[in-house]
């Protein structure tokens, strides 16, 4: 659905007054959607869904052996290809549909991992397998933000792998070039940084860069401000106490992003050679969704979700962190005024 389609229009809520609001009837434009009130709440306030290793579908089995992969993986990768990559495979593609499938189902936070090979110049994403070069996702993102201006997205460049100076110089240079004119400049305060603020300056995009060179640049935001902890286990009750452990100990004045996943060791992925990352969350779902739907969002509270396989049960995930956000509106008789344009 384009834009066009919503120019001039109103939202008809006569007939939703004293029910909870469904915030998720469009995953493709929640944002643009969202009641007036949710607009002006601070980001870093709001449930907002993302997933986690966004590009891994770009991955092909045949791909290299990526340098996140500890020396002995990536030596099995190289002598014993044929029995070895289909087992990193299997285990490495957290996201199986395209970013543009991704965004239309409601997710706004890229986890992005990227690095270099030593045979060219190019980024490439990557998941113990290399993946696409960066630059076709990344200018996939771009068009679909020019298609929905009151979207916004996080980019999170999270993992940098064999990165020299001039590498960065050329990632950054990319992202500024094809995310020109859209990028929010780096806040301490968060104060401000609204779905309404970042529209009114027309901002759709929230870059984090994780290596000091970030602090060099006024549009890159550093690590520091969207702490992402890692949960790195397999275990139901260890993951739920890392988030709410999480939760409890985020401050008031940055993001905070919540990993609702588990990590497979060596010995889990040997115990279950034949499986695949989607049988890992599908586990992680049984006790993830029903975590996020008792957090509440608002100060301190739930902020970005992430997790793998987002499209899983027509994105049940993204709809269960959106409609968290219901309750920061309070009283349903209050939060609509009679006549809302769409922003």
């Amino acid at each position: 659905m384009a834009y066009d389609d919503y120019q001039g229009a109103t939202i008809d809520v006569t007939d939703r007054r004293g029910a909870p609001p469904n915030l998720v009837e469009n995953l493709e434009f929640w944002m643009t959607e969202l009641p007036p009130k949710l607009r002006t709440i601070p980001l870093v306030q709001l449930a907002i869904p993302g997933s986690h290793n966004s590009m891994t579908y770009t991955i092909e089995r045949s791909d290299d052996v990526g340098p996140d992969e500890p020396e002995l993986i990536r030596s099995l990768g190289r002598l014993f290809a044929t029995v070895a990559k289909p087992i990193i495979f299997n285990w490495s593609i957290n996201q199986k549909i395209a970013i543009k499938d991704q965004l239309n189902g409601g997710i706004r936070y890229l986890d992005l991992r990227v690095a270099t090979k030593q045979d060219d110049d190019k980024i490439y994403f990557l998941h113990g397998l290399y993946g696409a070069e960066v630059s076709q996702p990344l200018q996939q993102v771009a068009d679909w933000l020019n298609d929905h201006p009151f979207e916004v997205i996080i980019l999170d460049f999270q993992h940098l792998y064999n990165f020299t100076e001039a590498d960065h110089r050329n990632l950054i240079d990319q992202v500024k070039y094809l995310f020109r004119g859209k990028l929010c400049p780096v806040s301490v305060k968060f104060d401000h940084v609204t779905l309404r603020w970042m529209n009114s300056e027309k901002y759709q995009v929230i870059v984090v860069y994780r290596n000091p060179l970030a602090r060099n640049f006024s549009d890159l935001w550093p690590t520091g401000l969207w702490p992402t902890p890692w949960p790195d286990t397999i275990s139901r009750s260890t993951l739920i106490e890392f988030l709410n452990e999480g939760i409890r100990n985020r401050s008031l004045e940055k993001g905070y992003v919540s990993q609702c996943l588990f990590t497979p060791n060596a010995t889990y992925i040997f115990k279950h050679i034949c499986r695949d990352i989607r049988y890992l969350s599908s586990k992680c779902r049984t006790v993830a969704l029903p975590w996020i739907e008792e957090q509440r969002p608002g100060a301190g509270g739930l902020n970005v979700v992430i997790t793998d396989d987002v499209a899983h049960d027509n994105f049940n995930f993204s709809k269960t962190v959106i409609q968290r956000n219901e309750v920061l509106l309070g009283s349903y008789q209050s939060y609509y005024n009679e006549d809302i344009k769409r922003p």
